[in-house]
């Protein structure tokens, strides 16, 4: 790594305002997702200080955007038009720069190389530089983390963490030198059951990807591809599906026992962040709402 102004870690508030001194109106600091950081800006014309960045970054442009950009990277310097969902790939670890030339909107996401290396087996990958590209599977995961977080984060670490391997998958796949492959061999059957007895056991929790893969001694990515393979849905759609099941058996014993315990108890009682919560991904999996199904 070449000598740089300063090395900067954008998962801290405090270093990252050093380079975009405006707040962002969306941020992830508070979510506890691990090895990653979203921020969303709507920053005036600016020059950044040079620095180097501790994790990769990619900055996307607002869709209705259109502006002049200038960035320097590893003493390259290049001067293009940018905005309309555009984004670049920022490799940490280089010397860097940029400036733009009026208010904009954009976000940015800082990942740690640590998770592409685990998508890529514990190989190190080299991230390639992109400029301006159109990539619409990071602009949909870009507005699903915006989304996420401006809606309360209601459901939970585990889908952050979530959008962020496939955010990882699709950097490591696309812009990296030597590309991984990635084997998709199911977990072994008492890791599975182990696993399986945890989320039983933990379902009012908050769990994350990084809770279950350590269960595995697995890196986060592998665990899910190994997972999914086993069960055939996602861990995120696995735990979803068993609060849901344990809603189902609260809701019939009240009714059987003319119990008084509140819908909005029984949601807190399986894990969801709420009623509404719970309501929303009842209906996407029943068809149905809570109240209909005790009714029955």
């Amino acid at each position: 790594m070449n000598h740089a102004t300063f090395a900067l870690d954008f998962t801290n508030q405090q270093e990252a305002a050093r380079v975009l001194p405006h707040s962002p109106f969306v941020a992830s600091y508070h979510t506890g997702w691990k090895g990653l950081t979203f921020t969303h800006y709507c920053h005036p014309p600016h020059k950044t200080v040079e620095h180097c960045l501790l994790q990769h970054a990619l900055v996307i442009t607002d869709p209705k955007s259109c502006f002049q950009a200038e960035r320097r990277l590893d003493g390259k310097l290049k001067h293009y038009a940018h905005g309309n969902g555009r984004v670049d790939v920022i490799p940490a670890f280089l010397n860097h720069w940029t400036n733009w030339d009026q208010e904009v909107e954009f976000s940015v996401i800082a990942i740690c190389p640590t998770l592409l290396n685990q998508i890529a087996q514990q190989r190190e990958i080299e991230l390639i530089p992109q400029f301006s590209i159109d990539d619409p599977v990071i602009q949909q995961l870009a507005l699903a983390f915006k989304t996420e977080i401006q809606t309360g984060c209601l459901s939970g670490r585990l889908y952050g963490e979530s959008l962020g391997t496939a955010l990882a998958a699709r950097l490591a796949g696309n812009y990296a030198i030597r590309k991984p492959e990635l084997k998709a061999n199911g977990l072994p059957q008492s890791q599975l059951e182990q696993v399986i007895d945890y989320m039983q056991a933990n379902l009012t929790q908050d769990l994350s990807i990084l809770d279950l893969a350590t269960l595995t001694r697995m890196s986060e990515s592998h665990f899910s591809r190994s997972f999914k393979q086993s069960v055939g849905i996602a861990p995120y759609r696995y735990l979803m599906q068993q609060r849901v099941a344990r809603a189902k058996q609260l809701l019939q014993q009240q009714a059987l026992k003319q119990q008084t315990i509140s819908i909005s108890d029984i949601a807190l009682d399986c894990g969801f962040a709420n009623q509404t919560h719970l309501t929303k991904v009842f209906r996407q999996m029943t068809g149905m709402t809570p109240k209909a199904y005790q009714k029955r």
